[in-house]
C-alpha cells in the first residue's frame, strides 16, 4: 500500500464564527504546528472547511495522527494518501486501503469541495465502491459498515482515507484568555480544568500541598495530572504552593467546625492575588453542588466572599459523580486520580465541618488571623514547573 502522507483535519463549531472565523481558524492551525512538532510534517495549510496538513518521506504519520486528534477544536482527523483529482487514481487508492485489512461490510463516502474533478460525489461513491466490490467481494452497507473509504477532493488534489479519529471538539486553546485552575489529586478537579480548556482558555494551574506535613505524594499526583492535560493544551504552567503552615495557623485560631471553609478563603485568595500576578482572568475549581460538605450553595458564597470582584468558572457545579468520572475516564485523569495520595484539604479535618457557614461567622472567625501576611508566606514559598508535549 502506498505510504500515508497527509492528514485531513475538520472542525464544526469554528465553521459557525462568521467574520471572527479567520481568528480562529489560524489559532487552530498554530495548534497543530505546536502539537505536530517533532513527527516530520512538512506544512499545514487552511482550506476550505478544513485543514491539510502535508507529511515529509521520513515522518511519523501515525504519531501525528494521535497528537492532532487531541487539539481543541478538530471535530474529526483522517490519516491518509494524497491523491490527485482522477477517478483512476482515488479508486487505485481506495481498493488498497480496503485490502490492506479485512472487513466483511464497507461503504465509500465521498466529498468536493471546489474541486476540479468533473465526476459527483454520488459518481464516485458508485465507481469506486464497484472496484472494490469487484476486487473483494465486500459487502456494501451504508450504514452500519465495519470500515469506510473516506474520499475528500479540493481544488487540485484530495485524500484517500480509512483511519479516522473522533477529536475533542470545542475550540482553540487561547482564544479565551488564560485562566488559573485550582488542581487537587482528585478527580473533578482535572476535569474541570479540561472543560475550560476546551472552550479556548490557556489554564494554568495551583496545587496546594500540605507539606511539611503531608508527604510528597499530592504534588507527584498533580504533576501526573498537568502532564495528562498537556497532552491537550500542549503547554502548563503548574505552580506548586504550601499551605501547610496556613492550615495551622488557623487551627490555632478558630473554631474547628470553619476550618474547612477557612481553608478555602485563603485558598482563594492566594490564587486570586497569583492570577493578579500572572494575568490570569478568572479561577476555575472543580466544585459540583452538594457533592460534600464544602460544596453547599452557603459555603461556595462564604468562600466566594472572600474573594470580591474575581470570577470563578464552576463548569461542573451541575453534574452528578457519574457523570464527571465518565468525563476523567474519557480524558485520561481517572486512573490517576483513584490513587492514594495525602491531601491539604483534610489536614487537621474536624469531624464535623460547618455545611452552611456564612461571611459574617467566616470573617469573624479570621479576625485573630493575619490573613494578608498567610498569603504573602504561601506565595514566598511557591515553586514554578512548565510542562511542554511534545518536548521543544
Amino acid at each position: 500500500m502506498r505510504p500515508q502522507d497527509a492528514l485531513i483535519v475538520h472542525y464544526h463549531e469554528l465553521g459557525l464564527k462568521g467574520r471572527n472565523r479567520q481568528f480562529f481558524e489560524q489559532a487552530l492551525v498554530r495548534n497543530l504546528k505546536r502539537a505536530l512538532r517533532g513527527t516530520g510534517y512538512a506544512r499545514v495549510r487552511r482550506l476550505a472547511g478544513r485543514v491539510l496538513i502535508d507529511m515529509k518521506e521520513e515522518s511519523d504519520p501515525q504519531e501525528a495522527f494521535e497528537r492532532a486528534a487531541r487539539v481543541f477544536g478538530l471535530a474529526y482527523v483522517g490519516l491518509g494518501v494524497r491523491v490527485s483529482p482522477e477517478i483512476g487514481e482515488v479508486g487505485d487508492v481506495a481498493l488498497e486501503m480496503m485490502q490492506a485489512e479485512p472487513f466483511d461490510s464497507f461503504r465509500v463516502r465521498a466529498r468536493r469541495a471546489y474541486s476540479t474533478m468533473e465526476e459527483t460525489s454520488n459518481t464516485i461513491n458508485n465507481v469506486v465502491g464497484q472496484r472494490i466490490v469487484d476486487a473483494t467481494g465486500g459487502r456494501v452497507d451504508l450504514k452500519n459498515a465495519d470500515a469506510t473509504a473516506w474520499v475528500e477532493l479540493f481544488d487540485r488534489t484530495g485524500i484517500v482515507y480509512r483511519k479516522r479519529l473522533e477529536g475533542p471538539g470545542g475550540l482553540p486553546v487561547g482564544v479565551s484568555g488564560r485562566m488559573l485552575a485550582l488542581l487537587s489529586g482528585g478527580i473533578d478537579s482535572p476535569v474541570a480544568a479540561w472543560k475550560m480548556a476546551r472552550r479556548g482558555a490557556e489554564v494554568d494551574m495551583l496545587h496546594f500541598h500540605g507539606r511539611p506535613f503531608t508527604d510528597p505524594s499530592s504534588v507527584r499526583q498533580a504533576l501526573e495530572l498537568a502532564h495528562v492535560l498537556t497532552r491537550y493544551q500542549l503547554r502548563t504552567v503548574v505552580h506548586l504552593v504550601p499551605l501547610g503552615d496556613v492550615q495551622r495557623e488557623i487551627v490555632t485560631h478558630s473554631p474547628a467546625p470553619l476550618r474547612v471553609v477557612l481553608y478555602r478563603r485563603t485558598m482563594m485568595r492566594i490564587a486570586a492575588e497569583l492570577a493578579r500576578q500572572t494575568e490570569a482572568q478568572a479561577l476555575i475549581t472543580g466544585d459540583s453542588l452538594g457533592q460534600v460538605a464544602s460544596q453547599t450553595i452557603e459555603n461556595i458564597s462564604t468562600v466566594d466572599s472572600a474573594i470580591p470582584g474575581v470570577e470563578v468558572m464552576r463548569p461542573l457545579i451541575g453534574m452528578d459523580k457519574r457523570e464527571i468520572v465518565d468525563d476523567a475516564k474519557q480524558i485520561g485523569t481517572y486512573e490517576i486520580s483513584t490513587r492514594k495520595y495525602q491531601d491539604c484539604c483534610v489536614l487537621f479535618e474536624p469531624r464535623s465541618p460547618a455545611t452552611r457557614a456564612n461571611r459574617h461567622i467566616a470573617e469573624q472567625a479570621e479576625s485573630d488571623l493575619d490573613i494578608d501576611a498567610l498569603v504573602g508566606k504561601a506565595l514566598a514559598g511557591i515553586e514554578t514547573q512548565v510542562l511542554e508535549l511534545p518536548d521543544p
